[in-house]
C-alpha cells in the first residue's frame, strides 16, 4: 500500500491548544485592563466642564474667604447641597462703589475706571440670566449615579468637612473633581470615619485650610477622630440600604 504524505508538521496539532490558551489569555487580560482602568477613580478624577460662566473658587471662597454655605445654603440641613441661585450671585455684584468693600475698585459703570466687575464678559452674561430671571445652566461637576444616595446633612453634622470630598476648592480657579465617588471609596470612609472626622469645636467644616492641616496631623485620627467616632455611637453603616433606597 502506497503510503500518503503527510502534509503538515506535527507541531501544528499543537496550533488549536496555543489558540485556546492564547485566547483565554487575552480575555483575562482584557477583563483585568477593565476591571482596573474603567473605574471612576480615572475616568472622573479629574473632570473638568466647561462652564457657561466662569466662576473662580479660588477667587470667592480663597482669596476673599466666602464661606461655602454663603452659596451653598441647604447643606446643613438638606440631603442635596443646592447650585445657588442668579440672585444669590447678584447680591454681591449689583452693588458697586468705592464703599462697597472687595468691590471698591468697581467705581464706573460707563467703564472710565478699569474694573473687571464691568468688563468681564461672564458679569455680563451673569446679569442676562438674571435680568431675564433665568438660572445659570452650570454643569455639575459631583454626580454619583440615581441609584446611590448621598445626605450631605448627615456627613455635615458629623463633622465631614467639604475637603473629603471636593479636596481644596478654595484653590481651584475651575473646579475639577478629585476623588472618585465610587462605591469603594465611600466604603473606606465608613470603614475608618476617624480619618475624616473634624472637631467642629476647632474649626468649622468649610475652612478647608484648617480642615487639611488637622487631618494631616500624625495622630489626629488615632485619638480627636477616634474620640468623634465613639460619640456617633454606631459605626456608619456598610449595608446596601444605607446608599442604595
Amino acid at each position: 500500500m502506497r503510503r500518503v504524505k503527510q502534509l503538515f508538521p506535527k507541531w501544528t496539532n499543537l496550533i488549536p491548544t496555543a489558540a485556546a490558551i492564547g485566547g483565554f489569555g487575552g480575555l483575562v487580560a482584557v477583563a483585568a485592563g477593565v476591571t482596573y482602568w474603567f473605574t471612576p477613580e480615572f475616568w472622573e478624577v479629574g473632570y473638568m466642564p466647561e462652564q457657561p460662566v466662569e466662576f473662580s473658587h479660588q477667587l470667592h471662597a480663597g482669596e476673599l474667604g466666602i464661606d461655602c454655605r454663603y452659596c451653598h445654603t441647604h447643606v446643613e440641613e438638606s440631603a442635596h447641597s443646592n447650585v445657588p441661585s442668579t440672585s444669590t450671585c447678584m447680591s454681591c455684584h449689583t452693588v458697586a462703589d468705592q464703599f462697597s468693600g472687595y468691590l471698591a475698585k468697581a467705581t464706573s459703570v460707563d467703564g472710565s475706571t478699569p474694573s473687571a466687575h464691568w468688563q468681564s464678559a461672564d458679569l455680563q452674561s451673569l446679569r442676562s440670566y438674571h435680568g431675564e430671571e433665568l438660572p445659570v445652566p452650570w454643569r455639575r461637576v459631583h454626580l454619583v449615579p440615581d441609584y446611590a444616595h448621598f445626605n450631605h446633612a448627615v456627613h455635615v453634622n458629623a463633622g465631614v468637612s467639604c475637603y473629603s470630598c471636593h479636596g481644596r476648592i478654595d484653590q481651584m480657579p475651575v473646579v475639577h473633581q478629585t476623588e472618585s465617588l465610587s462605591m469603594g471609596w465611600c466604603l473606606e470612609c465608613h470603614r475608618e470615619p476617624e480619618k475624616h472626622l473634624i472637631d467642629t469645636s476647632q474649626t468649622s467644616v468649610t475652612r478647608l485650610w484648617e480642615v487639611q492641616e488637622l487631618l494631616s496631623q500624625e495622630d489626629y485620627a488615632a485619638t480627636i477622630g477616634a474620640n468623634l467616632r465613639q460619640r456617633l455611637r454606631d459605626q456608619p453603616p456598610q449595608h446596601c440600604g444605607a446608599c442604595h433606597y
